[in-house]
This record gives C-alpha cells, sequence and structure tokens, in this order.
C-alpha cells in the first residue's frame, strides 16, 4: 500500500453573504453545501482545490480573498494550492503558441445530416507518416489543453515521433457523445477517411477524450474493432451505459466496466487518469481492478484534483508520450 501524503486541514470562512460553497468536493452545482454544514476538511498537501460561494439569489461568486483559479468555465473560481502541488514541467504557458499551421475544415455528414468542425495540426509536413491522434472536444483541447506547443516540444526533443492532430469539434455533446452509432458512423466512414487523404498517416491511430469526450473514443474503439489501437481517456464519464433513459453521468449500468469484466477491451492499450476529488474516482479505481484483473495492458494516473482543464492539462504530456512513444 502507497504511503498516505501529509495532509492539510483546510478551513473556509465564508463571506457574510454566502449561503453554499461550490466545490470539487461536490461536484460543483450539483450538491451545494450549506454554510451553516461546513467544517475544517483533510487534502492532501500536492492538492489543486477549487470553490466558489453562492449568495442569497444563487449567484455563484468569488470569495472576496480568494485567489482566482483561472478556470476557462467559471470566473468565480478560486483555487487553493497546497505546498507540494507541482506543475508538470512540459505543460506549456498560457501564452504558448504552436509553431505549425492549424487548418480548419467544415466537414459534412450524411450520417449525422449536418457538418462537424474539423482542425487539424501536424508536428511535421502533411506528407510525413505519422499516427493519427483524434481529440474529442476539440477546440477545448487546443486551447485549455496546449496539445500544439506541447506537441512540439516533445516532438523536437524525440520523446514522440511526428504525428497528425486532429480536433473534433461536437455540435452537442450529449448527442455527439453518448452512444450515438450516427456519431460513430460519421467517425469511421467519413471523418478517418478525410484526414488519410489530407495526412500520410500510419495504421496507428489513438482515440482522445476527457468526461464525455473518453465515453465516446472508449465506446468508438470498442464499438468500431479496429478503428483504434489506443485509448486516452481523462476524467472518463463510465458511470452509465446505452440502456439508461435518461443517460445519468454521476450513476447507472457502467458499460465500460461490464464490457472489459466480459473479456472485451484486451486489444487496445488504455491509459486513464482521474482527479481524487471528482465524482467518478470510485468508477476510475473499478475499472483499473478490471483492467488489471482481465490484463489489458494499462497505464493509470490519480492526481489530487477535481474535473477541471487544470487537472487534465497536467495529464496530456505523459499520456502523450506513453500512447505516441510505444
Amino acid at each position: 500500500m502507497a504511503p498516505r501524503r501529509p495532509s492539510l486541514e483546510i478551513r473556509l470562512v465564508p463571506p457574510e453573504w454566502a449561503t453554499h460553497l461550490i466545490s470539487d468536493l461536490d461536484d460543483w452545482h450539483r450538491a451545494p453545501r450549506p454554510v451553516g454544514d461546513l467544517a475544517p476538511f483533510d487534502l492532501p498537501d500536492d492538492a489543486w482545490f477549487e470553490y466558489a460561494w453562492l449568495d442569497a439569489d444563487g449567484v455563484p461568486r468569488s470569495d472576496p480573498t480568494g485567489v482566482s483559479a483561472a478556470n476557462p468555465w467559471w470566473e468565480h473560481a478560486c483555487r487553493l494550492a497546497g505546498p507540494a502541488f507541482r506543475e508538470h514541467p512540459d505543460v506549456p504557458s498560457a501564452a504558448a503558441k504552436a509553431e505549425g499551421r492549424l487548418e480548419r475544415h467544415k466537414l459534412p455528414s450524411s450520417f449525422l445530416g449536418s457538418h462537424r468542425w474539423v482542425f487539424l495540426y501536424s508536428t511535421a509536413g502533411p506528407s510525413t507518416p505519422g499516427p493519427l491522434v483524434l481529440f474529442q472536444d476539440g477546440k477545448a483541447c487546443w486551447h485549455h489543453g496546449r496539445v500544439g506547443p506541447l506537441a512540439d516540444a516533445l516532438t523536437r526533443s524525440g520523446a514522440i515521433p511526428p504525428a497528425h492532430f486532429v480536433f473534433l469539434q461536437p455540435e452537442q455533446r450529449s448527442g455527439d457523445y453518448v452512444f450515438n452509432p450516427a456519431f460513430r458512423s460519421f467517425v469511421s466512414e467519413e471523418l478517418i477517411p478525410f484526414v488519410e487523404q489530407a495526412r500520410r498517416c500510419t495504421e496507428s491511430r489513438v482515440a482522445w477524450g476527457v468526461s464525455l469526450g473518453a465515453l465516446a473514443s472508449a465506446w468508438l474503439a470498442l464499438d468500431a474493432s479496429g478503428l483504434f489501437q489506443t485509448v486516452v481517456a481523462q476524467s472518463g464519464a463510465f458511470l452509465g451505459g446505452p440502456e439508461d433513459r435518461p443517460h445519468d453521468p454521476y450513476g447507472g449500468s457502467e458499460w465500460l466496466l461490464a464490457e472489459i469484466r466480459a473479456g472485451r477491451g484486451g486489444d487496445l492499450n488504455w491509459s486513464l487518469d482521474c482527479g481524487t476529488l471528482e465524482w467518478l474516482q470510485g468508477g476510475h479505481r473499478r475499472l483499473i481492478e478490471a483492467m488489471t484483473d482481465t490484463g489489458c495492458l494499462h497505464r493509470s494516473t490519480s492526481r489530487t484534483m477535481g474535473h477541471n482543464w487544470q487537472n487534465w492539462r497536467q495529464g496530456i504530456p505523459d499520456a502523450l508520450r506513453w500512447a505516441l512513444a510505444r
């Protein structure tokens, strides 16, 4: 058993106007915690913890004495960083720019009956052979994940080979990403052939996603056999399944866990990471145990962080190394 990290006692003092705490502890707006119920709590000393307050009108507001978390979703998010928290040394700065050109394409789909925006980036020329990496939530992965300058730096250092990166933007996340056969057909029969005409790709393909995008990536890799060889799932929303009505990202039939326990997924390479302050941590542990029991090739990582881009950005460098330098 790994030794416990030293912990910090956290004492949050609500402003006079605050009625509830919203934070990583309760998945933010899902279960606001009344200030009357607040008590000191412990966090490991390597934690990155985000929080804010609700006022009497239910409006989220920053802590007047807090430090901004620079959360791209919520400008009111504040953060506490433990003394042992460290940014991954390979994460580019917010000001870093990609060295190459990001191509934008409006790709029509007969399966979806509409179009999807697709962005292509290569760390070498289009005619250079390289693996294909498909990111769901493409705009966010490019901007908040800083994949472009990161991939440039890792390629330049020889940590990863030249590769072709595809950033796919969904029209409506739950519509595209939650077990949608039309979306699967779009990816396998329209998107991948389009990319492989535009770029000289090897047969190595990586499906990458965060949260619901991770669910879509895992489903595509399992349902379209042979389309992908590697899945990178960051905070995968794996607590639901295709038979759940309605789909519930907080609990359900745990489709992927059942698939792994039934012996599927052994032909794939899996990278799983999740924050220990997320509601998804229990499902993450169960998946790791199932993959270990069934012999799936996998790596797994946890950080004392929540369901946010600060967490996912820390995981991208090592996951890229693992997925591409194999």
